[in-house]
């Protein structure tokens, strides 16, 4: 291929990538209203593998265009990405302008499923590998609400040797995530009028020991071979509910606890309650597990060592969790850059949009070496 071709046809898929994730930015998705994007993508599912090779499950979306006919030995690697955003900024642009593509989520991860909808465009050339697209509903709500549950317990799936979760990453290989966890805090005082609040005990005052405690809390890193990831326990909320002119007799603390692969919910529980003590009553309101790390596997390692992909620890959660306590290897790897998810003036570069896909299309075009 000529240079000229070549740029012609590097062009021609940035456009691509860019009108594809536009597209979906252009369609309102915030959690729990995800229908109208649902039918789009099911839509293009259709359209693009037949509609046998399609399941709808609620507002998530599997499409499977091997079925079985798949070649037997074919390592079955699943491409997963969430179709929900958080709730958008009323003056953020949808657009495409100076190499990026402007919108509520395209980097948190509507990028990530262009890329998974190019790549189902081209599934014919797809051979080194069985790909199976997940999209799914929920993602950014609680952890029991995540649609991917009841997609991976719906016995639709085919077995799956690996899981590549499309969350915004800066262009690097993502491994393993971090658990996180939200307990509600109620410490308790005694009401009483505010003109007279020596009658009463000011619930807000007897918090300021614990929040002082928490304010305190150094992150601790946990290592993994080459990463690190860091666990913290941080006050994220604070509130009453009394009238403006009443001594309040409780408040309301949402900590988040974030904790390491190889730590259990029930261990961040135990270390939570531990702090507080008798400062106040602990609820636990959500907790979702840590991924594992997959290090040296034979379907990630020679990928990312071919690509030069660097490694990194995900401080953050994602789906990778669920995917590796259920035995699936699987690793966060997604065009979006992790400063912009849930930003107002949210974007995703057109230029890490192309990176992500060319990588992932070589998981699935270069035959894996069977005898290392």
């Amino acid at each position: 291929m000529s240079g000229t071709a070549s740029a012609s046809s590097g062009e021609a898929l940035r456009d691509e990538l860019a009108q594809l994730t536009l597209e979906l930015c252009r369609i309102p998705s915030e959690t729990g209203f995800e229908e109208q994007i649902a039918d789009h993508v099911e839509s293009v599912c259709v359209r693009a593998a037949g509609e046998s090779s399609v399941t709808r499950i609620g507002n998530s979306v599997i499409c499977d265009p091997a079925g079985g006919s798949a070649t037997p030995g074919t390592p079955t690697i699943a491409l997963v990405g969430h179709l929900d955003t958080v709730r958008c900024a009323s003056d953020q642009p949808v657009e495409i302008r100076d190499g990026r593509v402007y919108g509520c989520g395209a980097s948190d991860m509507k990028a990530g499923v262009a890329n998974m909808i190019a790549l189902l465009h081209r599934r014919s050339g797809l051979t080194a590998a069985r790909p199976v697209w997940i999209f799914y509903d929920k993602e950014e709500g609680p952890h029991a609400e995540n649609g991917l549950g009841p997609v991976l317990d719906s016995g639709t799936l085919p077995p799956l040797d690996l899981a590549v979760v499309l969350e915004p990453t800066d262009r690097a290989l993502q491994m393993g995530c971090m658990g996180t966890m939200h307990g509600r805090l109620t410490v308790r005082g005694t009401r009483a009028h505010s003109a007279r609040p020596w009658q009463g005990e000011n619930a807000i005052y007897r918090a300021i020991p614990l929040l002082a405690r928490l304010a305190d809390l150094k992150r601790r890193e946990v290592t993994w071979g080459p990463l690190t990831f860091y666990e913290v326990m941080v006050a994220t909320r604070a509130w009453t509910e009394n009238s403006a002119n009443v001594v309040p007799d409780r408040l309301m603390l949402n900590v988040n606890v974030r904790f390491a692969p190889g730590r259990s919910g029930e261990d961040a529980v135990a270390e939570l309650r531990a702090l507080v003590g008798d400062a106040a009553d602990v609820e636990i309101t959500d907790i979702a597990p840590s991924g594992k790390v997959s290090l040296n596997h034979p379907l990630i390692e020679p990928w990312r060592t071919r690509n030069n992909l660097s490694l990194e620890a995900k401080q953050a959660w994602t789906d990778v969790a669920r995917f590796t306590e259920r035995g699936v290897p699987a690793f966060n790897f997604g065009p979006g850059e992790t400063g912009q998810a849930h930003q107002a003036g949210e974007w995703c570069s057109i230029e890490s949009l192309e990176h992500n896909f060319t990588r992932i299309l070589d998981l699935f075009t270069h035959p894996v070496d069977r005898t290392k």
